[in-house]
């Protein structure tokens, strides 16, 4: 078969044609090379992602752990505040009693 090819084919164009071959096999491996990486890097950054989310979670619930805190303390301030008008109250009722 490759006596059938002319030579000017097999002096010229063949040679180019494994020099393309060449470079096509070696930019098949760079970007293999790539692919690898970018699977290094994404698998990085969905890791430090989630990091991330569970440390927000965490201080989300610290926050509304606070929150729920301080309802209780103005809940009893309430109380604390109402009794104490009471007391006024039954003080000023003592005061007109004696």
């Amino acid at each position: 078969m490759a006596s059938k090819r002319p030579a000017w084919i097999q002096r010229i164009l063949l040679p180019e044609l494994e020099s393309i071959r060449g470079e096509l096999k070696a930019v098949n491996a760079r970007m293999d090379a790539l692919k690898i990486s970018m699977e290094e890097v994404d698998r990085r950054l969905t890791s430090q992602i989630q990091s991330l989310r569970n440390e927000m979670i965490a201080k989300f619930e610290a926050v509304n752990s606070r929150i729920d805190s301080l309802e209780k303390r103005l809940d009893v301030a309430e109380r604390l505040a109402v009794i104490e008008a009471k007391l006024r109250e039954h003080d000023e009722i003592l005061k007109k009693i004696t």
